[in-house]
């Protein structure tokens, strides 16, 4: 009880550096960090656009069929998958209402594609933790698959979590304190989701 009541109040901890982070920034011109990121522009923009891709809600989705696949096929428990299913979601609607709340405007001089909806916090580096570090905590515990398959995925699965907060800074759509309101928000629901799975899935 004593370790989901600290995975509890890390997650509401997060949470709520992630509002007083917002409520900062968005009343503010830009920050002199955010000033000073945006030289990590037009790096890679290539790869910054695969990892970009990576974050949006179809190539999430296909992960997920593809995980559920994978566990049926190994005869898994697919429970802890569903809950990283329902944080991810649970996470991308909690971006979406911050966004309406602080309705901070993005950098200029956007790379590739502009996006309609508001800078703070930057869904993808949301994505970045509640979904594929919280993919990559699930398969490093899990040995039910063979090695090879085991380790590539480890592998692509902690290049998704750090590729997405970067890939958004390389393309110029996020400043840097959104990419950070991103993490504080997805480090919230991983810290839910370890709570939830220590109590309910005995993991």
């Amino acid at each position: 009880m004593t370790h989901e009541l600290g995975l509890g109040a890390a997650a509401f901890g997060c949470l709520g550096l992630a509002v007083l982070l917002g409520a900062y920034v968005s009343s503010r011109t830009p920050l002199r960090f955010d000033v000073e990121a945006v030289a990590l522009r037009g790096g890679a923009v290539p790869l910054a656009a695969a990892f970009t891709l990576l974050g949006r809600w179809y190539s999430v989705g296909l992960i997920f069929v593809l995980g559920f696949v994978i566990v049926g096929a190994l005869r898994g428990d697919a429970r802890p998958l569903l809950a990283v299913a329902i944080a991810q979601m649970g996470s991308q609607l909690m971006a979406a209402l911050l966004k309406g709340a602080f309705r901070r405007v993005r950098p200029d001089h956007w790379l590739l594609w502009r996006e309609p909806d508001r800078s703070y916090p930057s869904g993808h580096a949301t994505t970045g933790v509640a979904f594929y570090l919280a993919l990559f905590i699930l398969v490093l515990h899990w040995h039910g698959m063979p090695a090879p398959i085991w380790i590539g995925a480890l592998i692509a699965l902690g290049a998704c979590s750090a590729g997405l907060p970067w890939s958004r800074l390389a393309l110029g759509a996020h400043y840097l304190s959104d990419v950070a309101g991103g993490l504080l928000l997805g480090a919230s629901w991983l810290f839910a989701l370890a709570a939830f799975a220590s109590r309910s899935l005995g993991v």
